[in-house]
């Protein structure tokens, strides 16, 4: 079972990122190179808590980093555009490859580009970025165009969150808090998708 992350302090910052799974080929006697997009990427997003902020924090935040790194943590992705009413979204049937079939939408809602989500598959969370604006039409179904490409099918009826999307992953391994530490350095911490 995932450990919920607790709210972190407004001063909290968040980068997120991209790990890319693509490879690149280059010809053994000269030419192009290939590019190639393969499926396993995925998205990290690094954290740093402020030093007056972590200190408020307190061990249970340690306790659950700690933990992070056998156990996956569920983090919200904070995010710049303005909240939508987006319905209750879900797969529409089973979807592979770069296009997320939805249905379960706001009719006239805009789904713009670089919006995050995250579907629910077999307990799991995986995240995806929203790569061209989408309003959905009457009847509230849409093809979503996303990257990564789906690492896993969407089944039919997967959950999908729009409105508050999260990432779960592990805890870069190798990060070290102490409470002492916490008043007068903060802390920092990763968590990458797991798959």
């Amino acid at each position: 079972m995932a450990i919920i992350l607790q709210g972190l302090p407004r001063q909290t910052r968040y980068s997120m990122r991209a790990v890319s799974a693509a490879n690149t080929m280059s010809p053994a006697f000269g030419g192009a190179d290939q590019r190639l997009g393969r499926k396993g990427s995925r998205f990290a997003i690094d954290v740093s808590i402020p030093a007056l902020s972590a200190a408020g924090c307190g061990m249970g935040l340690i306790v659950d980093l700690l933990r992070g790194e056998t156990e996956t943590l569920v983090l919200a992705i904070p995010e710049h555009l303005p909240a939508v009413a987006y319905g209750a979204p879900v797969a529409n049937g089973v979807s592979t490859g770069s296009v997320l079939a939805v249905k379960g939408l706001t009719p006239g809602a805009v789904i713009r580009k670089g919006k995050f989500l995250s579907i629910i598959l077999s307990g799991q969370r995986f995240v995806y970025m929203v790569t061209a604006q989408v309003t959905v039409p009457i009847g509230g179904l849409a093809n979503l165009p996303i990257w990564p490409m789906l690492r896993r099918p969407a089944a039919d009826g997967a959950v999908i969150e729009l409105a508050e999307p999260k990432i779960e992953g592990f805890i870069e391994p190798g990060q070290d808090w102490s409470i002492n530490s916490l008043k007068a350095v903060g802390m920092s911490f990763t968590v990458r998708e797991r798959e």
